[in-house]
């Protein structure tokens, strides 16, 4: 940045950032570096809008920092910490060892079951063939869960737990009328899903 003065030109070099943005799928790149552009220009016309008559001489630096996250998948049944074992929570941890957590999650979901909902029966992988789930591997990622909303018609919201505290991890955005709300919870190197 330069300003005019009496004394002759004034130079200063400040810095113009934005917040970290999260991107967890590769069509979110393109918006979230936008925003980015966005808040940093904005940023700047702040810092020229208070009349302190300077001006943009030269951009020395332009960079971007990028790190690198390992998806978050459902796997297969992890007990509960032992807060969250309470039936009066309304926690269904469904018992599978097969990474399709998030599966039994959606059929439990459609399909209640008064005796034993943790357990997955015969009639539940019946149910599941009514499900579509074409082009999803298992365990399923974070990534997928859009796919899942969009080829059954529901609303999937993911919930982390740690510290005792719930927190968002996957937010939807539609507005089917059919609602799933899950809870990941992780220990070692493990995920789970739970209804």
């Amino acid at each position: 940045m330069k300003k005019e003065t009496e004394d002759g030109t004034i130079y200063r070099e400040p810095d113009f950032t934005c917040k970290a943005k999260t991107v967890t799928n590769k069509d979110q790149i393109l918006e979230k570096i936008m925003l980015g552009e966005e808040e940093i220009l904005n940023r700047i016309a702040d810092w020229l809008s208070e009349g302190s008559q300077w001006v943009i001489d030269e951009i020395l630096d332009h960079y971007l920092n990028i790190v690198s996250y390992q998806p978050l998948r459902g796997n297969s049944y992890i007990p509960l910490p032992q807060e969250l074992r309470n039936s009066k929570k309304g926690l269904i941890n469904l018992q599978n060892d097969d990474n399709k957590c998030l599966l039994w999650c959606h059929v439990r979901h459609l399909n209640p079951e008064k005796v034993h909902p943790e357990r997955i029966k015969l009639n539940d992988k019946e149910f599941s063939k009514k499900l579509d789930y074409s082009g999803i591997t298992f365990p399923v990622q974070i990534k997928d869960v859009a796919k899942i909303e969009l080829q059954n018609k529901i609303n999937i919201n993911i919930f982390g737990y740690e510290s005792k505290r719930l927190y968002p991890i996957r937010v939807s955005n539609e507005k089917y009328s059919e609602h799933l709300e899950l809870l990941l919870i992780q220990k070692e190197d493990k995920n789970h899903c739970l209804h």
